[in-house]
């Protein structure tokens, strides 16, 4: 089963993604600002995570960074949920990333998961091949 965090201040975003997505069979981790999300990421080490951008504390761009200068959750795809999505265009170009704006559709939240997890698994599928091949 794979294991998503949902990071956000307000527990009623928190507590509606948590009942989508374990309804579609996933894990779900919460925190309720950055700092709680980045010390479950570090020891959970969730497949994905889905965090707000605008957080006191430690804001979702900061924790983003965070995570990605250590070994252990560089490779753990975001998505960013915001009421500001269109100003932060320039992180389009970062893969492991993606926003969606709120109001947001569960919906379409969902399939973006899906697509995400389907993603980073083929790649590291892709990795494990590559190794077994060269020790081969």
């Amino acid at each position: 089963m794979k294991t998503i965090l949902i990071v956000d201040d307000d527990i009623s975003v928190r507590t509606m993604m948590r009942i989508v997505l374990n309804t579609n069979g996933f894990e779900t981790l919460e925190a309720e600002n950055g700092s709680i999300a980045l010390t479950l990421a570090t020891e959970r080490k969730p497949d994905l995570i889905i965090s707000d951008v605008m957080m006191d504390n430690l804001n979702g761009f900061m924790l983003y960074e965070l995570l990605r200068k250590e070994t252990a959750t560089r490779r753990i795809p975001m998505i960013f949920i915001t009421g500001e999505a269109q100003k932060y265009g320039a992180w389009d170009s970062e893969k492991k990333v993606g926003y969606f704006q709120k109001p947001v559709s569960m919906h379409d939240l969902l399939n973006e998961v899906k697509k995400r997890l389907r993603v980073t698994r083929s790649i590291d599928d892709l990795k494990l091949n590559t190794r077994i091949e060269r020790t081969r």
